[in-house]
């Protein structure tokens, strides 16, 4: 089972439109996992052209109370929990406040990506898929494969305090007892797309 993983779309508020070269990474996927800030419900029904998508709210999603926050789906065998990864903007404030002074985002540390993990204590999932942090990341966190596919979408902000981010994706491949995350990201430029992309980032999960 093929599943595409996109987050932080920010379509329509922010991005005027999503990155073309999404519908031919996505192409052979069986289901899209949206990890929250889509900012708008269209983002669905676009990806849905493609596959059926299973979203969660985040941060920047008013409007879009129906979706819920966090989820576990069982997928190939596998039980998947999906997350934004925000939490309440009283406690990332400061961290904000510090991004806009010294160009690092505080939520980029391990902390963040535990506090992940621990939102899924006792539902005993083999992977979680979050977003929020605009970066990709793809690792183990306290025995729990953890794959962030970053962001469809770079602002200003991003690009001033995450020097050498990228716009990307992510896939999830189940087969069997494995699970295997990969980030792929898409060119800037989008009159450089093209079947071949620049690479991407493995993790392989042997249960």
């Amino acid at each position: 089972m093929r599943v595409g993983l996109i987050s932080d779309t920010h379509f329509p508020t922010v991005a005027t439109r999503l990155h073309p070269a999404i519908f031919q990474v996505f192409e052979d996927v069986d289901l899209i996992l949206h990890a929250g800030d889509l900012t708008g419900p269209d983002v669905i029904s676009i990806l849905e052209q493609i596959a059926p998508v299973m979203a969660v709210r985040g941060d920047q999603d008013q409007g879009l109370d129906h979706l819920p926050v966090q989820q576990v789906l069982d997928l190939g065998g596998k039980r998947i929990g999906l997350v934004h990864g925000n939490r309440p903007r009283w406690l990332e404030w400061p961290g904000f406040t510090w991004n806009m002074f010294f160009g690092q985002r505080w939520f980029l540390a391990p902390r963040f990506y535990v506090s992940v993990v621990r939102r899924f204590e006792g539902e005993n999932v083999d992977c979680i898929v979050c977003g929020h942090v605009h970066r990709p990341f793809i690792g183990d966190v306290n025995g729990t494969l953890v794959a962030n596919p970053g962001s469809a979408y770079i602002n200003i902000l991003d690009r001033r305090t995450q020097p050498g981010q990228y716009v990307s994706v992510g896939m999830l491949e189940i087969n069997g007892d494995s699970l295997q995350a990969s980030i792929v990201p898409l060119p800037e430029r989008w009159q450089e797309i093209q079947r071949e992309w620049f690479g991407s980032e493995n993790v392989n999960r042997e249960a």
